[in-house]
Order: structure tokens, then sequence, then C-alpha cells
């Protein structure tokens, strides 16, 4: 039987007086990408950022590999394995790509993940290796997230918005990079925007519309659906 490594039940997340998330369930099994979809406003960052511990949880829970981990702090849910990539990057532009990549010192229980490991994934950041983070460009930073992400050895990544302001050329060598990491018996959680590339890497997703999730399946049966392909595919 597969494991369970995430399990998300009925989840309600708020900022003041309004609910960004209602009663949201969902699930992540050993060795899988699941794509978490929808339009902008619809809280898929803001499920990530409760996930990870960024935000408080008004109700519901989060489970990671059997174990309760609603609340908890960000720093501690990384070293129990969960390893958070934001939206934005939030590298450090004042320091080297090396220096950036060894700035993680936490070992969440998963996959090692040497630095010899994310310049073989990314081999542009090998030649960027000595240079300040800052003067990369935004798909190399990009590229720096995950790979200071999957220094930290953790079983699942949570990724928000990988192929954000990417080129098309870019965005396929991120998200394929992602799409690699079953390989290595790592899971990913994924928010994306683009549904047509996630599609294409995940196996499993969900539409999350105005803070509920609206349908799920596996990605050929999302891809397919009608309605799914009329709201958010153009076609």
């Amino acid at each position: 039987m597969i494991e369970t490594l995430l399990e998300v039940s009925d989840l309600t997340v708020g900022y003041g007086r309004v609910t960004a998330l209602r009663e949201v369930s969902l699930t992540v099994r050993a060795g899988e990408t699941v794509a978490i979809l929808g339009a902008n406003g619809a809280g898929k960052t803001t499920l990530l950022n409760a996930i990870s511990g960024v935000l408080p949880v008004r109700s519901g829970a989060v489970r990671y590999a059997g174990r309760g981990i609603t609340g908890m702090k960000p720093w501690a849910t990384a070293r129990l394995g969960v390893s958070h990539v934001p939206e934005g990057r939030e590298i450090f532009p004042g320091m080297t790509v090396e220096a950036n990549l060894r700035l993680i010192d936490v070992h969440g229980g998963g996959p090692d993940f040497s630095i010899d490991d994310v310049l073989e994934m990314f081999p542009r950041l090998g030649e960027r290796f000595g240079q300040l983070a800052g003067g990369l460009s935004g798909g190399e930073q990009q590229m720096l997230a995950i790979g200071r992400g999957l220094m930290a050895s953790p079983r699942l990544l949570l990724l928000d918005e990988p192929s954000l302001g990417l080129s098309p050329m870019l965005s396929r060598a991120v998200l394929g990079a992602i799409a690699g990491l079953k390989a290595r018996g790592i899971s990913a959680l994924l928010v994306e925007q683009n549904m047509r590339a996630a599609l294409k890497v995940a196996d499993r997703g969900y539409v999350l519309r105005v803070g509920r999730i609206t349908a799920e399946g596996s990605a050929a049966e999302l891809e397919a659906s009608p309605d799914i392909r009329r709201a958010y595919l153009g076609v």
C-alpha cells in the first residue's frame, strides 16, 4: 500500500474577517506529484503557507507522514521533511549561488541532496556558481530557489508558481526538473497557474476556486474535462 505522505482535512484559513480557504481536503501520496490549479486569488498560495506553518489555521488539520503538523512553525516542518519554495523565490541576492545553497543546514529525512546533485539538475547554476544571486536571470533565480529547497533533503517539496514570469523555454526546463524528482523519491505539491504545463508533470490535481476545491482527479481526467478545458485551458 502506498503511503499517504500529506493529508489535509477540512482546512479553513482566513485573513481577519476574510476567509481565504473553506474546508479544503487533499492528499499527496509518497512518490507523487500533485498539482493545485486555479486562477489568481483562488487561495493556492494561502494553502501552501498554511501547510508549511507560515499562516495560522482557523480549523481543520494537516498531517504529514502520519503526524499532526497543524500550526507547527516553518522551521519545524522543514526539519520533518517539508520544504517550501515560495512564490517570488526569496533568495539572498547579496550572496553567491554557492553561499545560498550552503546556507541550508536542515536534513528533512528524505533522499540526500548535495550541491553536486543541484548542479547536475540545473547545470546553469554551475556556470554562475561564484556569482551573486541578485545578478541571475529570473529563471536562474527560480532554479536556485528550488535547488536550495532540495538541499534540505525533503520528502515533500511545496512549490509555489515555479514557472511564473519565465520564458516558455525556461518554464519547460524548470517543470521538467520537477517531474524528475519522483525518480529521486521526492513528492511534490505544485501550485501553478499554467494549468496546461502543470498537468504535463502532475499525476493528479485539484482545482481550487474561491477558496474551495471544486474538482479533482488524475491529470488526464482534469485535462479531458469539458468544464475545465473551457474555464482554464482556453478550449
